[in-house]
């Protein structure tokens, strides 16, 4: 794949929250979680857990959690909760990486997420929106363990709209803020 290409499917990715019934197998579940893994890592601390639900073993579970995720009219067909082992990112990266490398690197992980999927021919749409002691409750997290991100995922029922986006041109800046012109 050339960088065309790479910018072709970065740009066609969108968040969608309505999905078909097709189920999400559980092997392109694990190929997902593996892009996830080989994202960049503050420290190299991995830090990472990821927390699969899919509808064809946790349908309940899942039925259970939507009503607590904004936005969200439906259960989908798959979720992914990314999480951050604290323990292990303060060992790695000390208050550095409990406070904010920890979420960097989950983010970095759900975007390798994101658009594998979207070449899987998948949607995803990312959300931050809910309720921690109830998402803790009902995956039984350790306390070290925090949820920081869900990526709900499956088979778009109709393909997302993209947003207006600005020119490049008005959020670059070359050597110093406010310097519109290259060298």
């Amino acid at each position: 794949m050339d960088a065309v290409e790479i910018l072709k499917l970065i740009k066609g990715r969108r968040s969608v929250r309505r999905f078909t019934e097709k189920k999400v197998s559980p092997e392109a579940l694990r190929t997902l979680i593996e892009s996830a893994v080989w994202a960049p890592s503050g420290s190299n601390a991995q830090a990472w857990e990821f927390v699969v639900l899919e509808s064809f073993e946790d349908k309940g579970l899942m039925d259970r959690l939507t009503p607590f995720l904004p936005g969200l009219s439906e259960t989908p067909p798959a979720m992914i909760w990314l999480c951050v082992d604290m323990e292990k990112e303060k060992a790695k990266a000390g208050k550095l990486g409990v406070e904010v490398m920890g979420i960097m690197d989950i983010s970095m992980a759900a975007q390798n997420i994101m658009l594998l999927a979207h070449g899987m021919g998948m949607a995803t749409c990312a959300i931050r929106g809910f309720n921690e002691d109830v998402v803790r409750l009902a995956l039984e997290l350790p306390e070290h363990i925090s949820p920081e991100l869900l990526l709900v995922l499956g088979y778009p029922k109709e393909p997302g709209v993209a947003p207006a986006r600005p020119p490049v041109e008005q959020n670059i800046h070359w050597c110093k803020f406010g310097n519109k012109s290259s060298v």
